[in-house]
Order: C-alpha cells, then structure tokens, then sequence
C-alpha cells in the first residue's frame, strides 16, 4: 500500500532533511477549494475572484505543511526522525521512523501540529487586522480576506485534530494518556482506535444526514472524513491483532 501511495506521490524536494511530497488526491482538493472560495468571493471580478481562490488553497497547502513539520521537528527533540511529510485528500502525513519511546514523547508530538496551527492562526489574525488599518484600497481589502481565510483554516486545523479520534492528533494524545495510566502502548492503542471508530461512525453519519436533509453534497466531505478514519482505526487494531505491534510510519500523525 504504501509503495503504491509512493508512486502517486509528486516529491517537492527537503526541507530540514524531510522529503515534502504532494500525492495526486491533493490536487483534486486544490481545485476544489480553489472554485468553493471563488464563488464565495461574488463581489470581485472573475478572474481576480479565481486569482485569490487558487492563492487561499496554496495558503491551505502552506498551513497544512507547517503542521506537519511541527511534528517533524518536536519529533526529532524527542530522537525520532521523519521520513516523509505527504499532503494527500484528507490533509497531511508525517511518516516517522519509530514509534515515540515514551507517552509524555508520543503527547508532545501529537500536540506540536494543533499547536503550530493555532499560532499560525493567530499571526494571521494579527496580520489581518494591521492590513486592514495600514493597507487601503483593493489590495488591502485582498490581503485582508487572504488573511482572514488563513486564521479560519488554521483555527479549523487546530481544533478538527485535537478531536480524540485516534490516530488523529487527539486521539494520539489520548492514546499517550492511556498509555501512561496502564503501562501498555499496545492495550492503549487498541483502546484509542475503538473510540477513533466510534467518531468515524458519527462523521459518516453526521455527512449523510447533513447531505441528505439540506440537500448539499458538500457535507458529504464530513462522511467521506469519517470512512478514512474508519478505515484506518480498523487498520491499527488489525495490525496490532495480527502482529503484535503498530505498523510504524503508518500515519503517525494527520493534519
């Protein structure tokens, strides 16, 4: 699997001794946004409305690649390297070497992401209010809707990750506190990938109904979430069940 998801893989280069790759799904999600935020922008010129569309998705690639590398770099505090940081559909991989020694390392790591994400929120809200007071005109009113877009993502990103459905970010932290309350990384990833199942079930359901009362397919992005952590919660207690271990790198950490 992961061999097929590396030819899929277009490597941007290193950064900090990390490969950066983009896989093919991403580019579906760049076009994407880049229209929803288009249409969004009524009151602008065609072409000026996709301008700033395309440019608040290369803003939504740049958050979701600092996320990572936060993970990265705390990682590497703690002696554990990343192979690979990947933006694919549903945000981003950082593929670390091994697993974390210790719960407070496994934590830290899993924290560093939300956390970048909320300062990279604030520092654009700041911005966004000293564009807004120095920088007039229509470039202002640009980078002030290009900055406001970059503090909502941001905060979304902070937020959505720390939700305790393993493996995302949360669910890794609740992984880490189970871990330090019962001594057994093994027994704590079992029990975080059960409730990390759970909320998929809740997304999935969640989308479905959301699409179906309101008759918007956009929800449906909220149940297609959820059939990923679906997918991969049930991969770590297969992985665990068949092999006794977690399947290191596997998704170690998600935007």
């Amino acid at each position: 699997m992961r061999g097929q998801v590396r030819r899929q893989t277009f490597f941007l280069g290193r950064l900090f001794g990390v490969r950066v790759g983009v896989h093919v799904s991403w580019l579906a999600v760049y076009a994407f946004m880049t229209v929803v935020i288009a249409r969004g922008l009524a009151g602008l010129p065609v072409i000026q409305a996709y301008g700033l569309g395309a440019l608040c998705a290369l803003a939504l690639f740049a958050s979701v690649v600092g996320h990572e590398f936060a993970h990265a770099i705390v990682a590497r505090r703690f002696g554990v390297q990343t192979r690979a940081i990947t933006l694919f559909l549903f945000g981003g991989v950082a593929e670390l070497e091994t697993e974390p020694g210790t719960p407070r390392a496994d934590a830290v790591i899993a924290a560093a992401g939300p956390a970048m994400s909320a300062l990279l929120g604030v520092v654009a809200l700041a911005a966004t209010f000293a564009i807004d007071r120095y920088v007039p005109g229509g470039l202002g009113e640009a980078l002030g809707r290009l900055g406001t877009y970059v503090a909502l993502v941001n905060g979304v990103l902070a937020v959505f990750n720390m939700i305790p459905a393993y493996p995302m970010d949360g669910g890794r932290v609740l992984r880490a506190a189970l871990w330090q309350r019962g001594h057994d990384r093994r027994t704590a990833t079992i029990a975080a990938s059960r409730i990390g199942m759970a909320f998929a079930l809740v997304f999935v359901g969640a989308g479905v109904l959301a699409a179906a009362a309101l008759h918007d397919l956009t929800y449906g992005w909220c149940a297609l979430m959820g059939t990923f952590l679906l997918r991969q919660s049930w991969s770590q207690q297969r992985a665990l069940r068949t092999s006794g271990r977690r399947a290191t790198g596997d998704v170690p950490a998600t935007a």
